[in-house]
């Protein structure tokens, strides 16, 4: 079974990557394999040596003794290392994710300490160093698992993200396109009353390519009331849904069903419908019951530069007549 990946944030991206285990973590394994290993060695040797009064075999012991306790300091050491760990998982990771916390009970299960009978025989001293060898190897050993376990849990949660990131409408609809109107109350051309603009609006030629805005699932294309031919893109994970309106035709195998991928080409921009010229009406909405219309100027972000922002930005604040 594959070992579970540990995550990074990558926040220029907005995803999770993979990396390699970290030097850090092999030693928490190996220090604590190397604590057990001697604790093995120092029960052996108490075992064969009890109750045989030999400098030599006394000496040993001791030694033992001296590097078994070092390696209780080291363990106490990468105990500590895991608290970074966990603290890291608590406020980076799963605040990112909105993951649950991994409650402290939870991290602190099963590291009481217990008398062992299998110590029972020894003299005191290495009785008492060897219990606590064993608890604090047990701690770590399970600290580690319960790890082990919140990364699994986060590489999921970095996964849905990241669904959900692909949803997200994220890039204009139309390329090297001047946005003529935004959204908002507007004066309409056509029926000349003060009515809600519900998207925004791309002066370009009939037939230019309009593209998909985030990964999803077709939910329309036909025609509606006032927008001529249309196609509709739903972003569940986003909550998201992209109208695209004015058409002159859906690209080929955009049909209701058909999953598509950000960047590609599901329409032709024209004037069906109610309109005065050719452009792009576009909207977003969210996937409520009522299909509310919301600013799509707010998803552009990811997808233009700052300066190109804050010129999309004063064409939606003004009041210019839209085209449709």
């Amino acid at each position: 079974m594959p070992k579970p990946a540990v995550y990074v944030y990558d926040p220029e991206a907005g995803t999770f990557a993979a990396v390699e285990p970290t030097r850090r973590g092999t030693w928490l394994k190996g220090g604590a394999t190397i604590a057990l290993v001697l604790a093995v060695v120092v029960t052996a040797v108490v075992s064969q040596t009890a109750g045989t009064p030999d400098d030599g075999h006394d000496a040993e012991v001791n030694a033992l003794r001296e590097q078994l306790a070092e390696a209780n300091t080291d363990l106490a050491r990468f105990s500590t290392e895991l608290d970074g760990l966990a603290e890291t998982d608590r406020e980076l990771y799963r605040t990112v994710l909105h993951a649950r916390p991994v409650s402290d009970a939870r991290r602190q299960m099963g590291t009481g300490g217990a008398h062992d009978a299998r110590f029972a025989p020894y003299s005191s001293r290495t009785r008492d160093l060897l219990e606590h060898t064993a608890d604090t190897f047990d701690r770590v050993e399970r600290r580690l698992a319960l790890q082990r376990r919140s990364y699994a849990e986060l590489r999921t949660a970095a996964g849905r993200r990241d669904v959900a990131l692909r949803e997200q409408p994220a890039i204009l609809p139309v390329r090297d396109a001047r946005m003529t109107s935004g959204y908002g109350v507007r004066f309409h051309p056509v029926l000349h009353v003060m009515r809600l603009h519900a998207g925004v609006d791309f002066g370009v030629p009939a037939g230019t390519p309009v593209y998909a805005r985030g990964d999803g699932r077709v939910s329309f294309v036909g025609t509606r009331e006032g927008y001529g031919t249309v196609v509709e893109i739903d972003h569940p994970r986003a909550g998201r849904m992209t109208r695209f309106a004015h058409l002159t035709a859906a690209a080929p195998g955009i049909r209701v069903g058909a999953a598509v991928s950000r960047g590609q080409v599901v329409a032709a921009s024209g004037q069906s419908g109610i309109s005065t010229a050719p452009h792009l009406h576009y909207e977003v909405r969210q996937l409520d019951e009522a299909r509310t219309p919301t600013d799509p100027v707010e998803t552009f972000v990811p997808g233009v530069t700052p300066a190109e922002y804050r010129a999309l930005l004063d064409v939606a604040r003004s009041r210019t007549a839209s085209l449709d």
